[in-house]
């Protein structure tokens, strides 16, 4: 111990003098303490989303790592993830500061951008390809050895990743060059990254999903960050306005070099897709295909932090259902803009196998033109929502939704709802229209099947057609759904040709499973006709209460029209069953024909009420409703401001 004690004095004896020898005779030049970096890109430009920057931009954030021993070997960690930020005078701020271990070692420096927190496998390194974060998938790393200096620490970056770029071209047999909707690949969006190889060393995983290529914002231009060195890329999907969909398949695997672009250039008939003369070439990434607008920012952009995507365009929304429906079924989509769908075949957010889990908000803002028209199972603006979906702030107008598989579920905000819906409203037409014998589809201006979930706070003007279960808000509803606050004003026509029983309502079609109604009400006419040997129920409210429950709901001035004996000018049917309970209906009531409120009153029970203008008005029934709102705890209620009950 005392040697070693001796040994330290010495050498920290000697340092002093060397630093005042040089101090006295060099000044300036003695090593500082303190490390500084100095960053660039070399000759290559990098993503961003406003196009391809050549040099770093302040805010910019790299994370650095420095060690000693050998350059392969990162044991002996000087510097441990010390995070740089450019600032607007051009110098890198760290957080922690950097510190050199002593005045004569080498010292091996690694550079990550964007900044790479709790990195440990610096040899295997994971890495996933978000394709709505171009900037932060563009992988940039520099290498470099320095001795310690008063002078910064160069760190030179390059690319990792690869550039797909693909370009295309269209035969004269188009009179008119087709609108692109996306441009999609299967390809690999997983790696691990081995830092400590020079060149560094990307290593693709096995398995391949569904990548967006961005729009370039140049015409029939797409690029993006791709995964260098995958097997099995070879196929590359274009979808058109039309919905028709072109995919060509290379009949090698597509090169995909690190830091170099691979360009494909395509050509597209009516009925075929083909590479053309130009075929597949790889390029420096300087001399590639610019990027202008690289994360599509005139049709979205993608916050990978809140794993939230911003549409601006129908195009950007069109994308936004592309990804759910391959699986990324927890995006947040936020619209930015009115959104018009026009021209747009529209496939549904969400199926039965990808059902939407995310937050849609619509931000009050206008979608327009939303047109379905097909076989599609479910149809409207989603086609399943599920547990965990929202969906609210939403105005769609003059959708046209129709469907003709014969057991569809279609509505204009969703055909199948298992999550929230709030804040919602539609306008135009929705309908099932399938001639098939024994049709039984269910079909609402909001939603055509509610299977558990809410609806709260929409309306509906849509006029609605169906052949099942038929209503101006919700086709059907089961398993404890629960509608709050919502109303109709449109017409709803069930046309059945089925032998079981089929169901209209102003606001459902039929209420089942333990389902709530609370403050509700519908205005349009509700009429139950068809060829079907089953039975029909029509109710101004609902055609069919099936162990449901009404509270404080009414229908207004439309007609109510149906069998006699199973039509109700607030409910068709209040059902009851040996097993169950019937249906519980409290302060509800209706303005116009049928005389009856409940058509068949199975249940024995039922609190409904005519407002004829002489016993009982609409003032009197809003003071009951309001009593019946606050008894079940509700914060609604109904104010006559005009010549119907409206609600707050």
């Amino acid at each position: 111990m005392k040697t070693k004690n001796i040994i330290k004095t010495s050498v920290a004896a000697a340092l002093l003098v060397l630093a005042a020898c040089t101090n006295d005779h060099e000044p300036g030049y003695a090593p500082a303490k303190e490390i500084r970096v100095d960053a660039s890109i070399g000759q290559m430009t990098r993503v961003t989303t406003d196009g391809n920057e050549s040099a770093f931009e302040p805010g910019d954030r790299i994370s650095v790592y420095a060690w000693l021993g050998a350059d392969n070997d990162m044991q002996r960690l000087v510097v441990d993830n010390s995070i740089n930020t450019l600032g607007g005078d051009g110098t890198w701020t760290a957080e922690p500061q950097m510190l050199w271990a002593d005045n004569t070692s080498d010292h091996y420096f690694l550079g990550i951008y964007p900044e790479r927190n709790g990195a440990t496998d610096y040899d295997a390194d994971p890495y996933t390809l978000d394709f709505n974060n171009q900037t932060a998938s563009d992988l940039l790393v520099a290498r470099t050895t320095a001795k310690p200096t008063g002078s910064a620490v160069k760190l030179e970056f390059e690319h990792v990743m690869a550039k797909l770029v693909v370009n295309l071209s269209f035969r004269n047999e188009w009179t008119i060059a087709p609108e692109v909707v996306s441009v999609t690949a299967a390809a690999c969006t997983e790696a691990t990254v081995n830092y400590l190889e020079n060149p560094v060393e990307v290593t693709p995983a096995t398995g391949q999903n569904l990548v967006v290529i961005p729009f370039t914002g140049t015409s029939a231009s797409f690029a993006g960050i791709m995964i260098p060195g995958q097997s099995g890329f070879r196929s590359i999907n274009v979808t058109l306005e039309n919905g028709k969909v072109y995919t060509y398949t290379h009949s090698a695997d597509i090169d995909l070099q690190p830091g170099r672009y691979t360009t494909v250039n395509l050509v597209l008939g009516r009925d075929r897709i083909e590479l053309d003369d130009a075929g597949i070439n790889v390029s420096d990434w300087e001399n590639g295909t610019s990027i202008d607008g690289g994360e599509a920012t005139e049709a979205y952009s993608y916050d990978s932090n809140t794993k939230t995507i911003t549409i601006y365009s129908g195009e950007g929304l069109k994308v936004a259902a592309d990804v759910v429906n391959s699986g990324d079924t927890d995006l947040n989509i936020t619209l930015d803009n009115d959104i018009d769908l026009t021209g747009i075949n529209w496939t549904p957010i969400g199926t039965y196998d990808n059902p939407y889990t995310g937050t849609f908000d619509g931000g009050n803002h206008t979608i327009s033109g939303l047109t379905v028209k097909g076989s599609d199972e479910n149809a409207g603006l989603f086609g399943y929502i599920g547990s965990n979906g929202m969906v609210k702030n939403v105005v769609l107008k003059h959708v046209q939704i129709a469907s003709d598989y014969q057991n569809a579920y279609v509505g204009g905000v969703a055909g199948n709802n298992d999550g929230a819906i709030e804040n919602c409203s539609v306008s135009g037409s929705v309908s099932g229209n399938s001639n098939s014998g024994g049709t039984y589809n269910c079909v609402g201006g909001i939603v055509g099947n509610q299977w558990s979930g809410s609806i709260t706070g929409c309306s509906s003007s849509a006029t609605v057609n169906g052949t099942g279960g038929v209503g101006g808000v919700v086709g059907q509803t089961n398993f404890g759904a629960t509608l709050t606050a919502c109303y109709a004003t449109g017409n709803v026509t069930l046309e059945s040709n089925n032998s079981n029983s089929t169901y209209a309502g102003g606001v459902v079609g039929s209420n089942g499973g333990s389902s709530t109604l609370i403050a509700c009400y519908a205005t349009g006419n509700v009429t139950g006709t068809g060829t079907g040997t089953g039975s029909i129920y029509v109710g101004g409210v609902t055609g069919d209460n099936a162990l449901g429950t009404l509270t404080a709901c009414y229908h207004a001035t439309g007609d109510v029209t149906g069998a006699s004996e199973s039509t109700g000018g607030v409910v068709g049917r209040n059902f009851k069953d040996s097993m169950f309970d019937g249906g519980i209906i409290t302060a509800c009531y209706w303005g116009s024909n049928p005389n009856t409120g409940i058509g068949e009153n199975q249940a024995g029970t039922g609190d409904t009420e005519k407002v004829d203008g002489t016993d009982v008005t609409w003032q009197t029934a809003v003071a009951a409703m309001n009593t019946a709102l606050q008894s079940a705890g509700s914060g609604w209620h109904y104010v006559l401001n005009g010549a119907l009950p409206t609600l707050e």
